[in-house]
């Protein structure tokens, strides 16, 4: 019998060639800050890092809502962050709305580099080809 080639499964489901996610099930979320605060760490001349850049700070932040298992390139304005489903949690602050969305942006901007600056998408519907 024939080994067909060409369709890449993990877990047992079919899934996009040159996954790195390991199959996790991702929620894709755009995050933009109308200040362009998602600034690079600041680096001396040996390469240590000597201030935290806004986008780092973001980072953490999310990292408090859910796992991160894919960040897209950093942009001061906005940049394109993968977090397992499975380990959302959108009650670790003070958030009241359950949305995943209003969990990310209330934990951004409960950091001193942000204020209510920052807006956040859900866009796991553009793997799927929908944009709603």
């Amino acid at each position: 019998m024939p080994i067909s080639t060409g369709i890449a499964k993990v877990h047992g489901g079919v899934v996009a060639p040159a996954t790195l996610h390991g199959g996790y099930p991702m929620t894709f979320l755009k995050v933009v800050d109308s200040n362009s605060g998602f600034t690079a760490d600041t680096v001396d001349g040996n390469g240590q890092i000597t201030a935290e850049g806004g986008f780092a700070v973001a980072i953490r932040a999310i990292q408090q809502i859910g796992t991160i298992v894919y960040i897209g390139t950093r942009a001061n304005g906005q940049f394109v962050v993968a977090v397992d489903s499975s380990t959302i949690n959108p009650y670790v602050s003070a958030n009241t709305d359950t949305s995943v969305t209003a969990a990310v942006e209330f934990a951004i901007e409960a950091t001193s580099t942000f204020g209510n600056t920052i807006t956040i998408t859900d866009i796991s519907g553009l793997a799927a080809g929908t944009l709603a």
